[in-house]
């Protein structure tokens, strides 16, 4: 019986040293691709696109709002700055404000801004969602539990 499982034990390792050695050849040819590309660096586009938005990538939907907000009170409380362009003013720092407030509730930039969001949970790889009870469950809910009374 010992001759019988060496020979097995043999021929596994067999098969799994011609694995380590096959590299199929369109795998072959990705990887000299991408390593060439990593080597020469990023584009003149990818370059120009960094350092032209690297100024605004600090920017927040905080500081939208609160721009918006300022430019509302001073349209408001010295409209002399803006002449003829009060007006304007006012309705831009009302569109900046309230687009902001309704970006930040719909969670467009969840990261930084006053909805919260946090830090996306994985387990080996994989997003975990856990199911978050939507309005109309929640209402459902209510009413059941009230029901059981």
């Amino acid at each position: 019986m010992p001759q019988k499982s060496d020979r097995v034990q043999r021929e596994i390792e067999d098969l799994l040293n011609k694995l380590d050695n096959f590299v199929p050849e369109e795998r072959f040819i990705s990887k000299v691709k991408s390593k060439r590309k990593a080597e020469a660096g990023p584009g003149l586009v990818s370059r120009m696109g960094k350092a032209l938005g690297r100024p605004f990538r600090r920017i927040t939907l905080g500081h939208v709002m609160l721009a918006g907000i300022a430019l509302m009170l001073t349209a408001w409380l010295a409209p002399n700055l803006y002449g003829d362009y009060a007006r304007m003013a006012t309705l831009l720092g009302l569109v900046l404000a309230g687009a902001a407030m309704l970006l930040s509730f719909m969670g467009w930039d969840s990261r930084r801004t006053i909805a919260g969001g946090g830090v996306e949970k994985r387990w080996r790889g994989q997003v975990i969602r856990y199911d978050q009870p939507t309005g109309s469950n929640k209402v459902r809910d209510w009413f059941r539990k009230r029901g059981r009374r």
